[in-house]
């Protein structure tokens, strides 16, 4: 008998905030546990808040970076090897033990949930992958040449249990690869009781940046890729004006080399974007990025219409290591569905700074 019982796992804040909304608007009634790996800087933190308001039937933490690590390059026989002790690896590495679920809702396809596939392989268990951001719309993760793993029969079992894939905006999916997409529910910014419960969870205390211009920083120093972000953000600062212009740090990016070169001053809150935007009227602010997902997330979350200045076109280097085209063809559809008067796309260093003074 399949069980009524649900689990999420979660490695980003981004996810946290859709864990919570799948389970106020998805599972309202059902028996759901969260899984919060130590992927997530904080995770800690915010299972600790999400026990005390109990959200959650349980709340487990799973310390599963090293263990994605070890395997994400590893050949067959060592992956088998770590199945055969599938469940003391589990043990060792979870704070509490699972349960029998008849749904288990996950983002990203790393080792762990590659296992969590094959642990679960035999029973009558439902997989469902929820939006990770952009790759979530773009990349094939069980494509036969994308990894190693995707070549290990015991690496995709995971693809048999995998039912669909919930995303915020499924007409924009383009990864090709036949799965069924369902609409995650969009987040209403009225609604009092969500709102409060991720307030307490990331301890939200308001938004007082003041400057008019943020520039999202992504995480392409932390994955070594070689990029001229920190000069689109000279060229930004210096058509915004250095005292209206601030950059907003990627957590993965723990040097903050834009304040250390000068080129930002604080950014005063650790809060996600998306909770800001919960919480604050943003329409006089105008975000700056190349492609970081939180730019869009007002518009697939909210439905806002926010000004948003895209870099990708000017900026040198892969994004995506075999899907960048994939990706730049997603950032065009974007554009094409919700490119209103407040979203631009300078296709020239001159073009950004007209843009970017006349936002001024």
């Amino acid at each position: 008998m399949k069980s009524e019982k649900s689990l999420i796992t979660v490695n980003s804040v981004y996810q946290l905030i859709s864990a919570v909304n799948i389970k106020k608007n998805i599972l309202p009634e059902s028996g759901t546990d969260i899984l919060l790996t130590d992927v997530m800087p904080g995770y800690r933190e915010y299972g600790e808040r999400l026990r005390e308001i109990s959200v959650f039937d349980n709340v487990i933490f799973g310390e599963t970076a090293e263990l994605n690590e070890k395997y994400s390059n590893a050949d067959e026989k060592a992956f088998r090897e770590a199945l055969k002790i599938i469940n003391e690896i589990f043990s060792f590495i979870l704070s509490g033990g699972l349960d029998s679920y008849g749904k288990i809702y996950f983002s990203n396809f790393d080792v762990f949930t590659r296992l969590l596939g094959c642990m679960y392989y035999y029973s009558d268990c439902e997989f469902i992958n929820y939006e990770d951001g952009f790759s979530s719309y773009v990349i094939d993760f069980l494509r036969e040449d994308r990894c190693a793993l995707n070549r290990f029969p015991d690496g995709v079992k995971i693809k048999e249990k995998l039912s669909k894939v919930l995303l915020y905006e499924p007409r924009l999916s383009m990864r090709g690869d036949n799965l069924f997409n369902e609409a995650l529910p969009k987040i209403n910014k009225s609604d009092r009781e969500l709102k409060e419960i991720l307030n307490y969870v990331f301890a939200y205390k308001g938004f007082n940046q003041r400057e008019k211009f943020i520039f999202f920083e992504q995480s392409f120093r932390r994955e070594n890729i070689k990029t001229n972000d920190i000069d689109l953000m000279k060229v930004c600062m210096e058509a915004a004006g250095e005292e209206n212009f601030v950059v907003k740090p990627h957590p993965r990016n723990i040097d903050n080399i834009p304040q250390k070169l000068g080129l930002t001053r604080k950014y005063q809150t650790s809060a996600p974007w998306e909770l800001i935007l919960m919480n604050s009227d943003a329409r006089d602010k105008t975000v700056i990025t190349v492609c970081s997902n939180a730019a869009l997330s007002g518009k697939l979350i909210f439905g806002e219409d926010i000004n948003t200045v895209m870099l990708y076109r000017l900026f040198n280097g892969k994004v995506l290591w075999k899907e960048d085209e994939i990706l730049k063809r997603y950032l065009r559809k974007f554009r094409d569905m919700y490119g209103g008067g407040n979203y631009y796309v300078p296709e020239t260093v001159y073009e950004l700074k007209s843009i970017l003074n006349y936002l001024s």
